[in-house]
């Protein structure tokens, strides 16, 4: 069995609680990860609202030190994507929250020099390039400098946590393959949910743009009172077979990023998610889209 999951937070929670990602009580460790026939994980860098300029880049290039002394540390495990290194671990990097780059553009060149191909432009709440998902406003005039620039370098564009207001904007300006590696349908009636995951026109306009979407495990954003675990999986599944978007779903747990519940909760659940789905008559080759084709043939389209 293979996974290709587009977002984690987990070395982000290594830094944090000094905890090794090699074996760790965390959602995600190598050891575990190990354990398939290949793990491709997308490691997001998170960057906190209440940092930013100077402090923000700092903390990336801490996280992001982090990152790359476990890889070399796990060096018979894990090895970078983009390598062709036969490791049973792949890593990718990406940044949630652009405000990562220090609010300069030199700033993002150095992020995509220390190989981030992937930004979540913001996180909830509004930073120098635009408005996230609890905050109001659109786009900033640097938001928009970003984005052509992230384009000319070949950084895909993040839009999960964006405001509808951004999500419009950044499809206005940008022309490349923009993602969603972590959000849902908009078929949740939660306020909180209905601010972070995508409406059916967000979705066909990535679909449009040849993007991906990674399906968030929080439970606040998939479950209602009536639907939980791995039937809320099927309800979003469900939802995006209904509308044509079979070779646009993929996964984007959120692992260490967020609540969820136990039958989805750890890397080590991928495999009875993946066998419920086939075995309550999911087709196989739907099932192997969801879980890895999807992704890797977008990653590999666009050359990482």
């Amino acid at each position: 069995m293979r996974v290709f999951d587009l977002h984690c937070d987990t070395i982000g929670e290594c830094y944090k609680q000094k905890k090794s990602l090699l074996d760790n009580d965390l959602h995600i460790d190598l050891k575990r990860l190990s354990e398939y026939e290949l793990y491709t994980q997308v490691f997001a860098i998170w960057i906190p609202d209440e940092l930013r300029g100077k402090e923000a880049f700092e903390y990336f290039n801490n996280v992001a030190d982090l990152f790359y002394k476990e890889l070399d540390n796990n060096r018979e495990l894990v090895s970078l994507y983009s390598n062709g290194e036969k490791t049973s671990v792949k890593a990718l990097l990406s940044l949630e929250g652009g405000s990562g780059c220090g609010g300069t553009i030199e700033g993002l060149h150095h992020l995509y020099n220390r190989g981030v191909r992937i930004v979540t432009l913001t996180w909830n709440g509004q930073n120098e390039i635009g408005g996230g998902a609890l905050s109001k406003g659109g786009l900033t005039p640097f938001g928009k400098v970003f984005l052509r620039e992230c384009e000319k370098l070949g950084v895909t564009v993040d839009v999960s946590h964006l405001n509808r207001e951004s999500f419009w904007e950044v499809a206005e300006i940008y022309n490349g393959r923009m993602i969603a590696t972590h959000s849902n349908a908009d078929i949740i009636d939660n306020p909180y949910a209905h601010s972070r995951n995508l409406s059916l026109e967000q979705m066909q306009e990535i679909k449009k743009r040849g993007g991906i979407i990674g399906m968030n495990f929080y439970n606040k954003f998939i479950e209602n009172e009536t639907v939980k675990g791995i039937d809320a999986i099927k309800n979003q599944l469900d939802f995006f077979l209904e509308h044509g978007f079979e070779n646009v779903i993929a996964l984007g747990s959120d692992y260490d990023g967020c609540s969820i519940n136990e039958a989805l909760c750890g890397a080590e659940k991928m495999k009875s998610v993946y066998n419920e789905l086939i075995s309550t008559g999911y087709d196989k080759t739907l099932a192997d889209n969801l879980f890895y084709n999807n992704a890797n043939k977008y990653f590999t389209n666009i050359g990482i």
